[in-house]
């Protein structure tokens, strides 16, 4: 009897040894897999490094796309990717790839050079030019801004800086309506005052900031939040660089100080007669310009219009907003020269539609909820359809960063269709049957095959191939453009259908739209 309860715990010491042995193994394996690409990241961003001074921006682009597929959770490619982009003055494509890496990786630098470009800031280094001088991102090592807490300061509500900084706060009451509030976690006293335009900041019967009200003013107990690698004292021609606006010290009865502006922050910080800093504690105060500027019931919508073949902000579109519950809410904006646009509307449902010429009209449905901006929005329109050709448009959220569309099927003259990522373009003699235009690989869409020859038989099927949430979740819509019809078909995945990272969602039989809306398998791409 000792002698098997002997032998079975000998096998239950090798069982666990084994199995530490597989857990070890397997968490090698994930360590070299990050390794090797982290290493592929690094060497993508080189190259892409090396093509943009070169002056190749072609194959630069290509690189900083193969560095985000590497590693998308990373600031660099998107940033490189975009100066690209912005030196060919694209700057539509600028700010939706900024966009989308903005909604990856939450990154602050990348949030910080999206609002440089939005309001004219940003500086784009050309080809061969020295880094420069007015240097608003931050680097390891060398004293600039904290982009993190500037960007905190542009968008935080009380309630951001209760759950950033501690929930109970020490509030002292300056005046009816005005507020001075000091968080645990933070060395600065936030001001909030009720104005004019917005009596609702301060709850002046609670004595308390509303949950979404901003402060208008900020001072530092350091001024070690407000820069990185700040020794507590820095020279005027440091401060110069990093600001947008000229540098000069102002002199008063009080003091000498100088203001430095960067995004829509001013900010004032007491100098020497110099405009030298010379203390980190030195006085100072911050000016939230846009403070509670969208405060009102309207919200802000801003974004891009796209063309589905070629990926690019379409100017001069029409967008109009059509209010359901109140037609006085109903507004219209035109995009720019790059395909943006802007526009502040009333909480509302709205009917959209959007004309350009040369493209098909397109026409949607749009919420605006009271106090909530909607920023980076992608309308895609397509161009208009040539005679006896069809398109489909793929679209989805910002995860995953792709989704690959498949048609096959065959024409009346025996050509096998099949196009796909690897496979872009099918082709019978010198006629082109059907193309992919557009092949996203960064989120949202769109990714747009059309079909010039409609004397066949196809199927149209979408596959996550990474397959991390389903379809559904993803938000994958399908839009088909058919001759003759004056809207796309729109087709949603199918919510009770067991679609998760294949979906069939329709044959074209001669021009005539079959909907199958269903689950595949991976004979349905081929």
């Amino acid at each position: 009897m000792g002698e098997k309860q002997s032998k079975r715990k000998m096998w239950i010491v090798i069982g666990v040894g084994a199995l530490l042995l597989v857990i070890a193994a397997a968490a090698g394996i994930l360590a070299v897999s990050h390794m090797m690409s982290r290493q592929s990241y690094s060497e993508s961003i080189k190259t892409a490094e090396k093509y943009v001074q070169e002056g190749n921006f072609e194959q630069a682009i290509v690189s900083y796309q193969n560095a985000i597929e590497e590693m998308p959770e990373e600031e660099d490619g998107y940033m490189g990717l975009a100066d690209v982009y912005l030196q060919q003055d694209e700057t539509s494509s600028a700010k939706v790839i900024l966009k989308k890496g903005y909604l990856i990786t939450d990154s602050p630098k990348i949030r910080y050079m999206l609002d440089g470009i939005e309001d004219g800031t940003y500086q784009v280094r050309l080809i061969g030019d020295p880094q420069p001088e007015k240097e608003t991102m931050e680097y390891k090592g060398e004293f600039g801004w904290n982009v993190s807490f500037l960007q905190q300061l542009q968008n935080f509500s009380y309630q951001d800086f209760q759950t950033e900084y501690g929930s109970s706060p020490d509030i002292v009451e300056v005046a009816k309506g005005e507020l001075e509030v000091v968080h645990p976690d933070l060395a600065a006293t936030c001001y909030y005052s009720n104005t004019a335009e917005h009596d609702d900041i301060v709850d002046v019967n609670k004595d308390r900031p509303d949950a979404s009200g901003m402060p208008e003013k900020v001072t530092l107990d350091s001024l070690s939040l407000l820069f990185n690698n700040f020794s507590g004292s820095v020279t005027l021609d440091k401060l110069q660089k990093l600001s947008s606006t000229k540098v000069e010290p102002v002199k008063t009865k009080e003091r000498t100080y100088v203001e430095l502006t960067t995004g829509s922050l001013d900010i004032y910080i007491e100098t020497d007669e110099a405009g030298n800093i010379v203390s980190d504690d030195a006085w100072n105060e911050i000016i939230l310009t846009d403070a509670n500027k969208y405060r009102e019931e309207k919200g802000l919508v801003t974004g891009v219009v796209i063309d589905a073949v070629s990926g690019e902000g379409v100017p001069g579109a029409k967008i109009e907003f059509a209010a359901k519950q109140d037609a006085s809410h109903s507004d219209s904006v035109s995009t720019g020269s790059d395909g943006a646009f802007s526009l502040e509307l009333d909480a509302d449902q709205y009917d959209v539609s959007i004309t350009a010429d040369g493209y098909v009209e397109e026409e949607f449905e749009f919420e605006v909820e009271e106090n909530k901006n909607y920023s980076g929005e992608q309308f895609v329109i397509s161009p208009a359809l040539a005679e006896g050709t069809a398109r489909i448009v793929l679209e989805w959220g910002a995860e995953p960063r792709d989704l690959d569309s498949y048609l096959t099927g065959e024409t009346d003259s025996g050509t096998d269709v099949s196009v796909s990522f690897s496979d872009k373009t099918c082709s019978s003699g010198s006629e082109t049957i059907a193309e992919l235009d557009v092949d996203d690989t960064t989120g949202y869409g769109p990714e747009t095959i059309t079909l010039y020859d409609l004397n066949g038989v196809y199927r149209y099927t979408v596959k996550d191939f990474r397959r991390t949430r389903t379809l559904q979740q993803y938000g994958a819509t399908v839009k088909v453009y058919l001759p003759g019809q004056a809207q796309p078909e729109v087709i949603t995945v199918a919510p009770n259908a067991g679609i998760v990272n294949i979906w069939e969602v329709f044959e074209l039989d001669h021009g005539e739209l079959r909907i199958l809306n269903r689950a595949g398998n991976e004979n349905s791409t081929r």
